[in-house]
């Protein structure tokens, strides 16, 4: 008998702890026409990650475990939208897949600062529309036009009733997106009309007095991360103007040197990571350098693998190979395409960039078709889900050329290689499969010919002729 009520006290304990277990969330919802059969929840910096199962009609149910408390994203196929989750929540969503982020409500407990994120975000789509109308106007109507709009948001959020401390995030949250949106009307006034505008001499002074120390906003609010990383950006610019002898290395460790955060500290310095290129000749100092800064495991294997890359992919080293899927049929190596020049554009199906790209890597490859000693090869980095895709796009457009999927995107040993985190890519590589150049012109650049040009005549190939253009890479 004793031993009877020892086992039901200890069920009922257990139970008890159950019903009042708050570390975790019940999640659960419905998605109209979609042909997924899974979504993924992901925070931030990706230390939560987890696929959940979408049944036939839609319907989707999980129990979350989450360490923390914050922003989450929810992707569904390429389409992904944000919701904020907190221990204990037993959040419901639904939404159709064919208007993604308008048809977006939610219910249960957490419902009210997420209906709210969707208010203030449909909010935001009516204020911006087309970003040359909103952005390319005078300074004093640009400056009055987003302090009206900031007014509209606090007001909104004043009304959705939220609890004091989600009230407190989400104004930050509005701040923190004005500081973006400022920050914002240089690039998009040079994107449109290629001049600079004329700024107050004061115009960024808001972003470089914010404070930026913020853990929470951090961990939550892209925008603040952008910031974060525009503070230094502008700061460092004006360090390095006053005394052009001071390092962009040295000028970053007083800037992070009082910050708290390893977070913060380490998001910072991976800014430096651009000095892993072969053409830094202190790049094993510097590598040194910012290794020492650096808190974090992953951050420290991500510099490793720029600065591993750099070594393995300097012009005249014999590139990595690849055996990959041909459209066409069967497998291509590097080593079939020995005694030609080979022409390699990086891409996926999901990348417009990629994809404006086409044209002229078309062009090129009619250009170049008589000629037998060079390849125009195109290697997508699509993964297994769009697989499909991959099959149906490439005949659609019919550029030419060697189409190719990389086996595993960009885990592949080759992306991995030539640290591949910008797309798209253009890399030249010699007859004998020794690298030229592994940031070459793109096919739209005007030097691509002239480029392509000078190494098929050069008896010996060398080191790149043409200074390559990076401007309108995706990054991933």
């Amino acid at each position: 008998m004793i031993r009877k009520i020892s086992i039901f006290l200890l069920f009922s304990l257990l139970f008890s702890c159950g019903e009042n277990d708050n570390s975790y969330v019940l999640y659960s919802g419905n998605i109209k026409n979609t042909t997924e059969s899974t979504m993924k929840i992901t925070n931030f910096f990706k230390s939560f990650e987890k696929d959940i199962l979408v049944d036939k009609a839609g319907n989707f149910s999980d129990t979350l475990f989450i360490k923390e408390e914050g922003t989450y994203y929810y992707k569904i196929g390429r389409s992904y939208n944000s919701m904020f989750l907190r221990k204990g929540y037993n959040l419901r969503v639904s939404l159709d897949a064919d208007d993604f982020y308008k048809s977006t409500k939610y219910s249960g407990e957490g419902s009210l600062v997420n209906n709210y994120s969707v208010a203030r975000g449909a909010l935001k789509g009516s204020f911006v529309g087309d970003a040359k109308e909103y952005f390319v106007v005078p300074i004093a109507d640009f400056m009055l036009k987003i302090e009206k709009e900031k007014t509209a948001f606090l007001a909104l959020l004043e009304q959705a009733g939220l609890e004091k401390e989600d009230n407190e995030f989400q104004r930050k949250i509005i701040e923190n997106d004005y500081l973006q949106t400022r920050n914002s009307y240089d690039r998009f006034n040079f994107y449109h009309t290629q001049q600079h505008p004329v700024v107050p001499e004061d115009y960024y002074e808001p972003i470089k007095k914010m404070d930026i120390s913020d853990e929470e906003s951090f961990m939550n609010d892209k925008s603040y991360m952008n910031m974060v990383i525009e503070n230094w950006r502008l700061k460092s610019a004006d360090a390095l103007k006053n005394d052009p002898n001071f390092s962009i290395i040295e000028y970053t460790k007083l800037h992070v040197k009082n910050l708290k955060s390893t977070k913060i500290k380490d998001y910072i310095t991976s800014m430096l990571f651009k000095q892993m290129n072969a053409k830094n000749e202190n790049l094993e100092k510097d590598y040194i350098e910012i290794m020492a800064m650096l808190s974090a495991d992953n951050m420290k294997e991500k510099l490793t693998q720029k600065h591993n890359s750099v070594l393995s992919t300097k012009p005249e080293m014999t590139s990595i190979g690849f055996d990959y899927e041909n459209h066409a049929g069967g497998k291509t190596t590097l080593k079939d395409l020995r005694g030609k020049l080979v022409y390699i554009e990086i891409w996926a199906t999901w990348c417009g960039p990629c994809v404006k790209e086409m044209p002229f890597l078309t062009d090129l490859i009619k250009e170049y078709k008589n000629n037998k000693n060079i390849a125009f090869v195109s290697i997508s980095i699509d993964n297994k889900n769009e697989y499909e895709k991959w099959r149906t796009m490439v005949p659609l457009k019919n550029v030419g050329g060697i189409q190719l999927l990389a086996d595993k995107g960009l885990e592949s040993e080759f992306m991995k290689n030539y640290s591949v985190g910008l797309i798209p890519r253009s890399i030249m590589l010699d007859t004998e499969g020794n690298i030229i150049s592994q940031h070459a012109p793109r096919p739209s650049s005007k030097d691509i010919r002239t480029f392509i040009d000078e190494n098929l005549n050069k008896k010996t190939m060398g080191n790149t002729l043409i200074k390559p253009q990076k401007n309108g890479e995706i990054k991933i």
